[in-house]
């Protein structure tokens, strides 16, 4: 029997892709954009596409952070032993956290009107979240050969690669078109539509397909949990501790219940 929790991460995957697809869409049919390599974020820069642009991607943070949550349960699980691999788990719980919380920092301060706190979103959502998927290779690494094979640890940190390039490229080439353009305005102004002959605009485009590649990563990376979260469940059941509701509790300590400590 497969557990239900391996659509988890397709789920998100799904969601996302809808989200970027269809805020595209939106954003070149009434020409807030160019159709050519926008930034992810211009395509959910102005008003209606903003609207569903932020909704979806507050939902693509959420199953994003119940996706980390049951990797995180999963790791706990299988290790008895090894105290390293109990602090990098919650490590990187901890950074998976906080990459969530940036992409809905991305999601609810759009670029064309809060850019400090939408760059800081994006800057949790994607080098955070390179350092949680680089601290999820170790993990996978460290639980060879007891508990997984060779090849997911090597398909991950592959993957974990790709985003950390894909990252550098998309700052680096950023600076090197504000360079080209003589101001850092240029690269800055997201309502900004850049036009084929100016300055900077070959290194904008490097910039623009690098921070696609990071969300192709990112993607990648959580599917590779599917087959995993097929052999995890998780459940929460509910304890009486009354038989009626003007009650005073009366507890046992009879184990692990939905009180227990979700990180214990």
């Amino acid at each position: 029997m497969r557990s239900a929790l391996c659509w988890l991460p397709i789920l998100l995957a799904i969601v996302t892709v809808i989200c970027f697809s269809v805020s595209y869409v939106f954003a070149v049919v009434r020409g807030d954009i160019n159709a050519f390599w926008p930034y992810i974020s211009d395509t959910g820069g102005q008003e209606p596409e903003s609207c569903l642009f932020g909704q979806l991607l507050n939902f693509s943070a959420f199953l994003a952070m119940a996706t980390m949550y049951v990797r995180f349960k999963l790791v706990q699980a299988f290790n008895n032993y090894d105290r390293s691999l109990r602090i990098l788990n919650k490590v990187a719980l901890f950074m998976g956290a906080l990459s969530s919380l940036g992409v809905s920092l991305v999601a609810n301060f759009q670029d064309t009107y809060v850019v400090s706190v939408h760059l800081t979103g994006a800057f949790m959502a994607f080098g955070i979240g390179v350092v949680y998927c680089f601290l999820h290779t170790v993990i996978t690494r460290k639980m060879y050969p007891m508990y997984n094979n060779r090849s997911i640890w090597i398909l991950r940190f592959f993957i974990s690669l790709l985003g950390l390039v894909s990252l550098i490229l998309t700052f680096v080439f950023a600076s090197i078109a504000s360079a080209q353009a003589g101001s850092i305005a240029q690269v800055t102004d997201f309502s900004k539509k850049w036009n084929a002959t100016e300055p900077g605009f070959d290194e904008h485009i490097v910039s623009t397909m690098s921070e696609w590649m990071i969300g192709v990563a990112f993607l990648s990376f959580f599917l590779t949990y599917v087959q995993d979260f097929k052999r995890i469940t998780i459940r929460i059941l509910p304890e009486l501790l009354v038989s009626h509701l003007d009650e005073t509790p009366i507890v046992f300590n009879s184990g692990p219940t939905e009180r227990t400590g979700l990180l214990a």
